[in-house]
């Protein structure tokens, strides 16, 4: 069995190995912010020594809600509505993950573990405001706290939930406090809320009477104590995702950091040393806080029975990791920082500092000894990682950005793993706060910002703009400046994979489909109906083997599909994409439509669609060809339909903002977007001025064909 536990700032996954039970329980540690290496930890470091240790472990943003939402769901931390920052701001915010998506609990859920969520989930939760709807006042004024929650932690995969929202932990967040059970607040007469706040929010909060910042590490632990009593009277294996607040700054009226007197009868305040036996300080206090709280973690694994493996302890059979969501929030912004073990940056970076993390991974006859270990990955991986270990076959909307590493875990695989991760988030110059980065291997390229957001402020809608490339081998410390001549084909290479992943939608190889038909999947864009002319792309045949096409088709909206906003409205971060009505009634042509192939501006065959006319197979009506067009691999192709303004046939815009992409069939490679108008290639209408290529890579979903 698989208990995998985390810790926010640590993760910490325990997997059982005893041959007669497959499943390991696991156990995943994440704080906040790494420990320091110069805090003394002496839970930590005698567990490193058991433990295989990373050096190239990454988090998927730098900054905490991002980086989160990158572990739970396996996609890059950039893919949600949250593109500006990588961080929930104060007051309500939408749930960043749809329900409609799948997480890594609920995978493991559906190979009978029993999950649980203890600690800081910020990834966005609605709250009922008393009629069914999310609440929407910045001090939480409308909420109904009588009402279970609409989305948290429970409707993404966790049978359990004991924590907060988010930053309640911060006195500049508008968050109540007071702690949710699962689905529910713990705390619901408003009548005997204290009215708490601090600075601009003072009197303004509400907070159960018995709130108590310093003690909410202590809540946690012994929440934690109690699911693993738990967990070793039942039958299943557990995960525990364990995501305390501590290390996190905690502005309050007495500091910066709110520290308690003792944790599991262990003093902190004023308690922490350094390796040189001087006082550490208020946020030292709050490493050891963890350290403690982490070190009676492993004490109750190593002592509690394993229900499922008579004679044994919950340790022999637990998956455990230790890691962070994000650099340190002390030290330099923009130098070589001292916090962050000499790396450039801390927290909110997109350099090294702010993104390179701990990561201790421990399973008794698997992953232990002390070892060193300097694959790079980043928490995105665990979801295909796990799913290979629990043999659970991922679908392809499932962890579009996760790869399996397993085989690096173990050694069986020694090579430099060379598959391209995006990172994500840089607040502050001198890039735009959607600054991305790509590593493959020891290569890194940073981008300057707007691509994720390609309307802000700096940046380049939608254009790759290469401002800085790193061989961390050699320059871990990313003191270069610029690269040299001899480099600069390779900058442009990786800017080159670092659009196509990012328009594309994913990077994992998603599966061959038994279809034959060119986009498998419509994905969950926006839709539109405003255009006049002609809609479609340019392709090309993936590989040298030739294709033939038998019938020309085109996506047929159901008469319930809306789009979410209007053509050219901004996106922002109250409107959410959602898959399109699911079946077959209610779809059915509102005009005629010609869908027409072309290569070299030449007409190659066209086909006129209207209701009733061809098959609808799911989402696509497709009409036989006279006679099938054999496609030569060397040219490209152009495929358009005819659209009408408010004809009343929608299609899908060609770019996402926080859906998930088409899933096209891996036989061909989609060149860019196209739209004519009076027979001329003009932009498509955006809520920008878009770079061309921002189109590069993406197609409206709308016309299509079946192969043989």
């Amino acid at each position: 069995m698989i208990r995998v536990l985390q810790f926010i700032g640590a993760l910490c996954v325990l997997c059982g190995a005893a041959a007669s039970i497959p499943r390991p329980n696991i156990v995943l540690n994440r704080q906040s912010d790494p420990v320091g290496i110069t805090i003394r930890t002496p839970e930590l470091e005698k567990f490193s020594r058991q433990a295989l240790i990373f050096t190239d472990a990454h988090a998927g943003a730098s900054m905490c809600s991002s980086s989160r939402y990158s572990l739970l769901t396996g996609r890059f931390g950039h893919r949600p509505y949250l593109k500006r920052q990588g961080w929930l701001p104060h007051g309500p915010n939408l749930p960043m993950i749809r329900q409609e998506m799948r997480t890594l609990p609920e995978m493991l859920q559906a190979k009978g573990y029993r999950t649980a969520c203890i600690g800081k989930y910020h990834v966005g939760m609605a709250f009922d405001n008393g009629q069914g709807q999310p609440a929407r006042d910045y001090y939480h004024r409308d909420v109904d706290f009588t009402k279970p929650l609409l989305d948290g932690p429970t409707h993404h995969g966790f049978d359990e939930f004991f924590g907060v929202p988010g930053n309640t932990e911060d006195a500049l967040d508008t968050e109540p406090r007071i702690y949710i059970r699962d689905d529910r607040w713990s705390f619901t007469d408003r009548s005997k809320m204290v009215m708490a706040g601090f600075k601009r929010h003072e009197g303004k909060l509400f907070a159960d009477p018995a709130w108590d910042l310093e003690q909410i590490g202590p809540v946690y632990l012994r929440e934690v104590e109690s699911f693993l009593q738990r967990s070793a009277k039942r039958p299943e294996p557990f995960f525990l995702y364990y995501v305390p607040n501590a290390n996190h700054q905690q502005l309050w009226e007495g500091g910066r950091y709110a520290v308690p007197g003792t944790v599991n009868g262990k003093p902190v305040a004023g308690a922490s040393r350094m390796t040189d036996g001087s006082v550490a300080g208020d946020r030292a206090d709050m490493v050891l806080e963890n350290d403690i709280a982490f070190g009676r973690l492993l004490e109750l694994l190593r002592t509690l029975p394993d229900p499922r493996d008579q004679g044994h302890r919950l340790i022999d059979n637990t998956l455990v990791i230790f890691t962070s969501d994000n650099g340190p929030n002390e030290g330099e912004k923009h130098g070589l920082s001292f916090q962050s073990g000499g790396l450039r940056g801390k927290k909110a970076s997109i350099t090294e500092g702010g993104l390179r993390i701990p990561f201790l991974l421990y399973w008794k006859g698997r992953f232990e000894g002390g070892r060193i270990n300097r694959t790079h990955f980043a928490l995105t991986d665990l979801f295909a990682t796990f799913a290979r270990l629990l043999d659970y076959e991922l679908s392809d909307d499932e962890a579009r950005d996760s790869y399996d590493v397993l085989d690096y875990w173990t050694g069986l695989r020694d090579d430099t793993d060379l598959r391209p991760r995006l990172k994500f988030c840089h607040l502050g110059p001198p890039h735009s706060n959607d600054a991305m980065s790509l590593r493959e291997g020891p290569e890194k390229l940073i981008d300057g910002g707007g691509v994720a957001e390609p309307d802000i402020k700096r940046g380049h809608r939608g254009m790759v703009k290469a401002v800085r490339f790193h061989h961390l081998e050699s320059d871990p410390g990313e003191v270069n400046e610029r690269w040299s001549a001899g480099e600069q084909s390779r900058v442009d290479q990786l800017s080159a994979n670092l659009l196509l992943h990012h328009n594309r939608g994913h990077v994992r190889k998603l599966g061959v489909p038994k279809v034959n038909r060119l986009v498998i999947d419509d994905g969950w864009h926006n839709l539109r109906n405003d255009l006049d002319g002609e809609i479609g792309f340019e392709f090309q045949l993936s590989g040298k083997r030739a294709r033939t096409i038998t019938h020309l088709g085109m996506w047929d909206d159901h008469q319930d599909d809306r789009p979410v906003r209007g053509p050219v409205q901004k996106s922002n971060d109250n409107i959410i994409e959602r898959p399109t009505v699911a079946g077959s009634k209610g779809r059915g042509l509102n005009a005629e439509h010609v869908v027409r192939l072309l290569a070299n501006g030449k007409m190659i065959v066209e086909t006129a669609l209207k209701r009733g006319a061809g098959k609808l197979e799911g989402e696509y009506r497709f009409v036989k060809l006279n006679a099938p067009v054999a496609l030569d691999p060397s040219r490209v192709y152009r495929l358009t339909m005819s659209t009408s303004s408010n004809d009343g046939d929608q299609f899908h815009n060609p770019a996402a903002y926080d859906g998930l992409s088409p899933h096209i069939h891996p036989a061909f490679t989609i060149h860019r977007s196209v739209y004519l108008k009076d027979g001329q290639e003009t932009p498509i209408p955006s809520y920008f001025d878009a770079h061309p290529d921002y189109w590069k890579h993406r197609l409206p979903v709308g016309p299509t064909f079946k192969f043989e």
